[in-house]
């Protein structure tokens, strides 16, 4: 296998891309449509795989980019994580409540109350305020929350290997605690336990130790990719049917799911993107899917609310026509708000020295 000595990877740029697609996909299926396969609408209604691809890329990027500085230059670290998500969130988020008061002319303090855990980026802390604001953009409380701590799970990495498989056992087991003491209160206060999806950034954390500790050499299997992908499709098509016998909304058992997707399929999918030469490889990594992977983060937040409802109403509910609409959009959002907005506040507020 070919050695790497980079810090951007044009396929995994191209992958984000697929992921938000997928999760606009899963959002805008038309399930109740009878001529629809029942096998068909099963693998699409599993698409919410999106957010858990997301979530290991991110696990995974932060290691690879931080795991060699001892110490973190938390400054720098957190300005970059600030700049990389919050403006654009902040400004949808903020859209998304101008929206609502321009069509009802109305506001009351249950309204204050999203608006402030929305802007604060805490709202899937609370299980009644989960979908508030922008309704998918609960995921980014928790990228938030491994932001945040990641620091802290590199540092103890690096004095150990052994916590990158205590750590995610004892945050699972806190937030489940969490959840049992909180019970019944503060507006649902934890009572979804998203502790379970730390087990997808930890999966994306060992892929990054993996490739840092060059393990790739050690290996001559080349399959990695289509194992990936192959492990991604036997889940799509079967979670379904398994669903039937384990109650995945517990949370053990989603747990255990969230970690066996993670590094069986989503991780070696990853892996084989890195350093394999297929077809696949290619297709992400050309110009066209870099660009749309680097404006898919403002896809994800705009795809679902007042964009696509008033797109529906007005122009057009062809949602061919919206998907593309929705793309020029975020390339536009990307290059003219997004990453000016980027670079501002890392030129701004980064510490001189560096």
């Amino acid at each position: 296998m070919k050695s790497i000595n980079k810090t951007f990877f044009p396929a995994l740029t191209g992958y984000r891309a697929i992921a938000a697609w997928i999760i606009f996909i899963y959002h805008f299926f038309p399930f109740n449509n009878p001529k629809i396969p029942d096998f068909i609408k099963n693998i699409i209604g599993e698409f919410h795989i999106g957010v858990d691809m997301f979530f290991v890329l991110s696990g995974f990027l932060i290691t690879y980019r931080y795991i060699d500085e001892n110490p973190i230059n938390i400054k720098k670290y957190l300005i970059n994580r600030i700049a990389r998500i919050y403006p654009m969130y902040l400004l949808v988020t903020i859209l998304v409540f101008i929206n609502f008061y321009l069509l009802n002319r109305s506001w009351n303090i249950e309204k204050t109350k999203e608006l402030l855990l929305s802007i604060t980026m805490t709202k899937a802390l609370f299980e009644n305020y989960f979908f508030a604001g922008i309704a998918q953009g609960w995921t980014l409380t928790l990228e938030e929350l491994f932001y945040f701590t990641a620091p802290f799970y590199l540092m103890m990495i690096n004095k150990s290997r052994k916590f990158l498989l205590v750590l995610p056992v004892i945050i699972f087991i806190f937030g489940l605690s969490l959840k049992i003491i909180f019970s019944g209160n503060f507006g649902g206060f934890l009572q979804i336990n998203i502790a379970n999806y730390i087990f997808e950034f930890f999966a994306g954390i060992g892929l990054a130790l993996i490739i840092k500790q060059k393990y790739y050499e050690k290996t001559n299997f080349r399959f990695f990719t289509f194992w990936g992908v192959g492990i991604i499709l036997f889940y799509l098509m079967t979670r379904n049917y398994i669903a039937q016998y384990i109650n995945f909304k517990n949370d053990f058992a989603r747990a255990i799911e969230l970690g066996l997707i993670s590094s069986l399929g989503i991780v070696p999918l990853l892996y084989g993107l890195i350093f394999e030469n297929t077809f696949i490889q290619k297709i992400l990594s050309s110009k066209l899917m870099v660009l749309l992977g680097k404006s898919s983060y403002i896809f994800y937040l705009i795809h679902k609310g007042f964009i696509s409802i008033y797109f529906n109403d007005y122009i057009s509910n062809n949602k061919l026509l919206l998907f593309l609409f929705l793309n020029i959009l975020s390339i536009l959002m990307f290059h003219y708000l997004e990453e000016p907005f980027n670079l501002y506040i890392r030129k701004k507020y980064s510490p001189k020295s560096d």
